[in-house]
């Protein structure tokens, strides 16, 4: 047994040398007559060091307490500092509290280990800090900036239990000029993350990270008079994500080439106009306002979530076929959530010129409002056939209303001709008496249909439907398309 466990060293501390990379130069383990076995801190430091590099923030650190040569080695092949309650605190143990003192005095204990100043990968922290805690986080600041972190997070965003606690201009007030000054380096941050905390809107000192690549705002306040918040000039800028931060606008100083995706969650803005060629993926949660997306002829994929302004009983289908046709024509999917009822008796909508050329694949999301027995306000979704005329796939969502079963289709509705539709899925197919009319005129008018889903069950929030009622949906599909020649086409959940 003392063999094989002898022998089963010896494989492992092989096949450890031959699957570190980076390695250069060839290893000759050194044996004698009494034993040939090969310990962990026999490696050369090369090796060592990439082993670290591959362990977590907490396992490497803890290594280093092992012995003062492996302290030695992880000081000098640190690579990246995350602070974090996960990782200052032992699992499981409530001797020590949690507390916002105990989280600082254990960072500036740890980064008094590191006498030099590595250069960092990744820099992080992570816990419920204020303002009365400047002091220690303006030195954690300098430290990473002067160890040309590439990728910094800091988000002091508090929890669950604490979040509605301590006013607003508690928040920590993020030093951007920290990173400008003599010892500073901007140029190699790629990804800044920012949360909870004060940034100074008066200052240019954004323009200063040349090479950012990813940029995060979340839940930050901005100081001075905001009026519009200009993006940075960072001609390296790929992702751009702003949730939860109350700004009046949002624009840019030059147009940003690389710019690919943009993500805005509840900032409630009242304008939006980005030059970004080349941007491919655009998610905006917001009420309806106009926005524009200059140049962006290359945007695959958008999903917008309209909020409600002042009260939620607004139809909004004007807003749909008018402003989004017009700032996103070239976009190939689309996902559309209303947080606005669609009324079902209305009749007229405006229309525009604009057209969504290239959309193949729309998603709606809709709460319909009225007389379940109404058809002319849902029948206005008909329009969407003509607005977009490359559509192969349609889904359409909705809630409210009841089952009917005394159904009768009206065929006094001329259909539009529309060659590229091949797919279309209804969920709450029954609860409206309009959706079974928009079902039948989408039957007669898209020439190449294969395939039509009715589900009358509910797929999105709200009232749900009892099984009686979902029963009685079925049957109602059933009779109403009986005998219809479409009846081949139509499948029934």
């Amino acid at each position: 047994m003392a063999k094989q466990k002898e022998g089963v060293d010896k494989r492992t501390a092989r096949k450890m040398i031959r699957s570190t990379e980076g390695c250069a130069k060839s290893i000759t383990l050194e044996r004698n007559n009494k034993s040939d076995d090969v310990q962990l801190h026999d490696l050369p430091n090369d090796i060592l060091g990439s082993i670290l590099s591959r362990l977590t923030f907490r396992e490497s650190s803890q290594m280093g307490l092992v012995s003062h040569t492996w302290r030695r080695l992880w000081r000098s092949c640190c690579r990246k500092l995350v602070f974090t309650s996960a990782t200052m605190f032992q699992p499981g143990n409530r001797s020590i509290k949690h507390t916002r003192t105990n989280f600082a005095m254990r960072v500036n204990s740890f980064l008094r280990q590191l006498r030099t100043h590595p250069t960092l990968n990744k820099f992080v922290i992570k816990f419920g800090l204020r303002r009365k805690h400047t002091r220690h986080v303006n030195r954690w600041i300098r430290f990473c900036s002067v160890s040309r972190a590439r990728h910094i997070t800091i988000n002091f965003t508090p929890g669950v239990k604490d979040f509605f606690m301590g006013p607003a201009n508690s928040k920590y007030i993020f030093p951007l000029n920290v990173f400008s000054g003599p010892e500073g380096s901007s140029t190699h941050v790629r990804t800044l993350h920012l949360g909870y905390v004060c940034l100074d809107t008066t200052s240019s000192d954004f323009m200063i990270f040349a090479n950012l690549k990813k940029l995060t705002l979340h839940k930050i306040s901005f100081l001075g008079d905001l009026q519009c918040l200009m993006l940075p000039e960072c001609n390296s800028l790929e992702c751009l994500s702003i949730s939860f931060c109350s700004l009046p606008g949002l624009s840019t100083c030059q147009p940003l080439q690389r710019l690919r995706c943009v993500r805005l969650h509840y900032c409630y803005l009242k304008k939006i106009e980005l030059e970004a060629p080349n941007l491919t993926s655009f998610d905006l949660t917001n009420q309806p306002i106009p926005f524009v997306l200059g140049g962006s002829l290359n945007v695959m994929e958008a999903n917008i979530k309209l909020l409600a302004k002042d009260s939620p009983y607004g139809d909004n289908l004007d807003y749909i076929y008018t402003e989004l046709p017009a700032a996103l024509s070239h976009v190939h999917k689309l996902s559309i959530t209303s947080g606005l009822f669609v009324y079902d008796q209305l009749q007229g909508f405006s229309k525009t010129s604009a057209r969504f050329i290239n959309l193949r694949h729309l998603t709606m999301y809709l709460p319909l409002y009225g007389e379940p027995k109404s058809i002319s306000g849902i029948l206005r979704l008909a329009y969407l056939l003509e607005l977009a005329p490359a559509l192969e796939e349609l889904e359409l969502h909705v809630n409210g209303g009841g089952v009917d079963v005394g159904w009768a289709l009206r065929r006094n509705m001329l259909p539009y001709s529309h060659n590229r539709l091949k797919r279309v899925l209804i969920s709450g197919a029954t609860v409206w008496e309009g959706l079974m009319e928009l079902a039948y005129y989408i039957l007669r008018s898209a020439n190449r249909l294969e395939s039509m889903v009715l589900d009358p069950k509910i797929r999105i929030g709200g009232p749900q439907l009892d099984g009686w009622m979902i029963d009685i949906g079925r049957e109602t599909i059933k009779n109403i398309f009986e005998g219809e020649e479409f009846q081949s086409i139509i499948t029934i959940l």
